[in-house]
């Protein structure tokens, strides 16, 4: 997978405009924050992550595990399963900043307890509020 550092400029996307910032991005051999996620950030991440945003062909797998994993994630609110490592998250904040994370994000914050920067954090509280309204 790419690596990014958090809240650069996203531009994994090389047929549009670089938009967005990146958050979650991770690689084994790069540091990263590491700290105790909130239960109701990590249920916000994981219905988030049902709606499998920017789907990709391929799957990347964890680089921080020894071992290697195919990891899957369960949205509380839907019961929907899906795997990890193939899609992204995005998130709209309030002031209308966007954030773009890979969704092998929930295996970071549940499996090695990466911790992501706060305005994501609330981000994806916004973006939930959004897209389980809109149903």
């Amino acid at each position: 997978m790419t690596y990014y550092p958090d809240l650069a400029t996203y531009d994994y996307n090389y047929h549009e405009p670089p938009q967005g910032l990146t958050v979650g991005w991770l690689e084994g051999d790069e540091d990263f924050a590491v700290g105790e996620s909130s239960n109701e950030f990590v249920a916000n991440l994981l219905d988030l992550g049902a709606f499998l945003d920017h789907k990709a062909r391929g799957f990347h797998h964890c680089t921080i595990c020894t071992v290697l994993t195919e990891p899957m994630a369960t949205s509380p609110r839907t019961g929907k399963s899906y795997p990890l490592g193939h899609a992204e998250i995005r998130a709209t904040a309030s002031d209308g900043s966007l954030y773009v994370a890979p969704n092998l994000i929930i295996h970071y914050v549940q499996e090695h307890g990466y911790i992501p920067p706060a305005e994501f954090i609330e981000a994806v509280s916004v973006e939930v509020s959004r897209r389980y309204s809109a149903e």
